[in-house]
């Protein structure tokens, strides 16, 4: 709360709520709400909390969908992100003698240093490899026997393409759990990426407004993410109204920094759709868990009226085994929506296999959102890839 009090849109917010009193975590609803329009409003140094002489490192988000959000480290808040990256790799059964391979970029993007820190704190032995296509990540990860990397989601799904022209190589490998976050995904995909590089895989979450990755991540129990309540309060509140739900409700989640120095925040929406999950946890954790996140509130289309999160096809589409997880939303005309999805090369020559699984997913679709959609079944590499987080829809509704 003091250190919020020198972030100038910060102080003007608190002054106008006029809160004369804080009285820890039941006056937390009085405080006001921070949105991502606030830090995009303070760049580039507007939203310290402290002198930029204090600032040791800069980072941005992946910047997916506007301008980067840049986020800032003291000293003391490398330490931290340190601490927490490394006990979220732990969390997700890491130890000392294991070999890590990063393989996202380690430059600006949140998702490189902070888990090579991470992993060098918990005694990992680190390969930075960093940006590389999948073949060569796999390379490297056969020549130095890697058992623990970091990933998104869908460069997972290129690594199991990347096996179909190297027979061998999976078996040569001595991977055992992927670290994966920075996009959405569902368990369905997790359980195809699991399935084809017989590994473990546990969803990391973070964002850079909180720092980066070591907000909340699996424990073998795969029964929801534990948020470090050490350092971030976490609430899910109704987007529409901004009334705090009870657990097991469904709405968006609202995180409070409590380490961060140099840039405090108070309640930042982050437009992720979650909840709470109720319960004891059976790894024996007492941090609360908060479920896999439906989609994120910028994400969701209509159609014809109707809400669709990007997720919710993913879900249907990994769910096949024919599928290979890669498809593609495509918005033409007025209100036209076609799904196209990849099959493993194995199916794309079987004609009756592609109808029947195209048959399945529109009715599995319709079931699901109540729209009736243009399904496109495709052999394998028919739909573009992106170098960074995968793009799922295209809108071409706007172009005419």
């Amino acid at each position: 709360m003091k250190r919020a009090q020198n972030v100038p849109f910060l102080r003007q917010r608190l002054r106008e709520k006029k809160l004369k009193n804080f009285n820890g975590l039941k006056d937390l609803t009085k405080l006001p709400f921070t949105t991502k329009k606030d830090i995009a409003d303070s760049f580039p140094f507007s939203a310290l909390a402290v002198p930029l002489s204090s600032v040791v490192r800069v980072h941005t988000s992946s910047g997916t969908t506007s301008k980067p959000i840049t986020t800032f480290y003291t000293n003391g808040d490398l330490r931290t992100w340190s601490e927490l990256m490394a006990r979220g790799l732990a969390c997700a059964g890491a130890a000392r003698g294991d070999i890590f391979q990063n393989t996202t970029s380690q430059g600006l993007f949140t998702g490189g240093l902070g888990l090579i820190q991470g992993a060098e704190r918990l005694g990992l032995t680190v390969i930075p490899l960093g940006s590389a296509n999948a073949e060569k990540q796999l390379e490297v990860m056969r020549d130095f026997g890697v058992t623990i990397f970091h990933a998104i989601p869908s460069f997972a799904i290129r690594m199991i393409e990347a096996f179909e022209g190297q027979p061998g190589l999976r078996e040569s490998l001595k991977i055992r759990i992927g670290v994966l976050g920075a996009e959405p995904w569902t368990k369905a995909m997790r359980g195809k990426i699991e399935d084809c590089l017989g590994i473990e895989a546990f969803n990391n979450y973070g964002l850079a407004e909180m720092g980066g990755p070591g907000v909340a991540i699996e424990c073998s129990a795969k029964s929801g993410l534990h948020v470090w309540e050490d350092h971030f309060i976490a609430e899910v509140i109704d987007p529409k109204t901004g009334e705090t739900l009870g657990e097991e409700e469904e709405g968006e989640l609202v995180l409070t920094p409590l380490s961060r120095e140099a840039m405090p925040l108070l309640r930042y929406r982050t437009g992720d759709v979650t909840r709470i999950v109720d319960g004891p946890c059976d790894c024996g954790r007492s941090h609360r868990r908060i479920d896999w996140f439906t989609g994120r509130l910028d994400d969701m289309i209509k159609v014809r009226g109707i809400g669709v999160y990007p997720s919710n096809i993913e879900r249907i589409v990994a769910s096949h085994r024919e599928s290979n997880g890669n498809f593609l939303i495509e918005l033409t005309g007025i209100d036209d929506i076609a799904v196209k999805l990849e099959v493993s090369n194995g199916f794309s020559k079987d004609q009756a296999t592609m109808e029947r699984l195209r048959v399945e997913i529109f009715e599995q679709i319709k079931d699901s959102t109540l729209l009736r959609t243009n399904v496109v079944v495709l052999p394998q590499g028919s739909l573009p890839r992106s170098e960074g987080k995968a793009k799922r829809v295209l809108d071409m509704r706007r172009l005419v």
